[in-house]
């Protein structure tokens, strides 16, 4: 559990902090410039709040109120920086070893990590003959041989192209579920929609809670941050099966079947399905004749104005959708809370992360 309340100053800009969480994978997201990085620093001892107070799994870090500072080296936190800092002088190997060296391991767990971050060939290789993928895989690589209680992973896919960007998120994939807990600072959609477990938004001067991915994009301030034009709709489902004959997968959202593109993932794998709100249709019948292959019926659990529309909050068993349509059809098709609508959603419009 990491729980953090505090008051961060520096010349101009303040920052007042209060989020708990035990997730696996808790996210700092917001706009650059918010105070992402200042809060993972804060929870690193690299910075001292003006107030406030730290705490991770029950050890209090830091406590203004009672004079606790534990130092940074004392914290057994793992920080991969955005730029990597790997000694340009030292192979592979002795870069995954420097930290867990430092603390006195005599037993890293070299070939463990290598093998789960994909390192075992590079080994002998110099960090100026890395890719940026590779080089990121061997900063968390090291922060890892140091057996920490967090890592925290600063940006850890800033600057990197979609194709490296593809590369390197299975292994964060694997990581969340066998590595440490995960502080993550990020600012793309793309990476909280399929990593987080717990989102904290940073912006206006607070980085406050801890929420479900799906309750955070609800929040205005997360449409702003994220540079949205709509709200998302963010779906935990599993994969149900393949069609390759018909190039597509069918997922299960909460029992209800939603069909998408072929992918990858095997039957019963996790899986999250993105859906932007101006990509939702409504309907008050099923038009059997039409391209939508997902026609989902639903209950219309609250209608919102909003200044580009009518934002429909729709509900079927444990799955939430949001749908926004203009005004005028609103008024059209009667919409009204309570009422029955079916969604409908192209398989090609939502994003799917596994």
């Amino acid at each position: 559990m990491l729980e953090v309340s505090a008051h961060i100053a520096r010349g101009d800009f303040s920052l007042e902090v209060a989020f708990s969480s035990d997730a696996r994978i808790t996210c700092l997201f917001g706009r650059s410039g918010a105070g992402k990085t200042t809060v993972a620093e804060l929870v690193a001892g690299l910075i001292r709040p003006v107030r406030g107070r730290v705490a991770l799994d029950g050890q209090v870090l830091f406590d203004s109120d009672h004079g606790v500072s534990v130092p940074a080296w004392r914290r057994r936190i793992g920080y991969v920086f955005q730029d990597a800092r790997l000694f340009p002088h030292m192979t592979v190997r002795d870069n995954l070893l420097y930290g867990a060296r430092r603390a006195g391991d005599r037993h890293p767990e070299l070939d463990e990590a290598a093998a789960r971050l994909g390192l075992e060939a590079l080994l002998e290789r110099s960090p100026g003959a890395l890719s940026g993928g590779e080089t990121r895989r061997v900063a968390i690589g090291r922060a890892l041989l140091t057996r920490p209680r967090l890592l925290i992973l600063d940006e850890p896919l800033a600057g990197l192209d979609g194709a490296r960007r593809g590369d390197i998120l299975p292994w964060l994939d694997q990581l969340a579920r066998d590595g440490p807990p995960i502080l993550y600072v990020s600012h793309s959609v793309e990476e909280v929609a399929r990593l987080a477990d717990r989102v904290v938004l940073v912006g206006d001067g607070q980085a406050l809670g801890a929420e479900p991915p799906d309750a955070a994009f609800d929040r205005p301030e997360a449409e702003t941050a994220a540079g949205l034009s709509a709200p998302l709709s963010i779906l935990d489902g599993r994969v149900a099966a393949h069609d390759p004959a018909g190039n597509a997968t069918r997922i299960d959202l909460a029992g209800i079947p939603f069909l998408s593109p072929l992918l990858d993932g095997a039957p019963g794998e996790r899986i999250r399905v993105v859906v932007d709100a101006r990509d939702v249709a409504l309907a008050l019948t099923d038009p059997v004749d039409a391209s939508f292959q997902n026609r989902l019926p639903m209950r219309i659990a609250a209608l919102e104005n909003r200044p580009d529309g009518l934002l429909v909050r729709l509900e079927a068993g444990g799955l939430r959708l949001k749908a926004l349509v203009t005004r005028q059809a609103g008024d059209q098709l009667g919409l009204t809370p309570g009422g029955r609508v079916i969604a409908l959603v192209k398989a090609t419009a939502a994003a799917r992360y596994a």
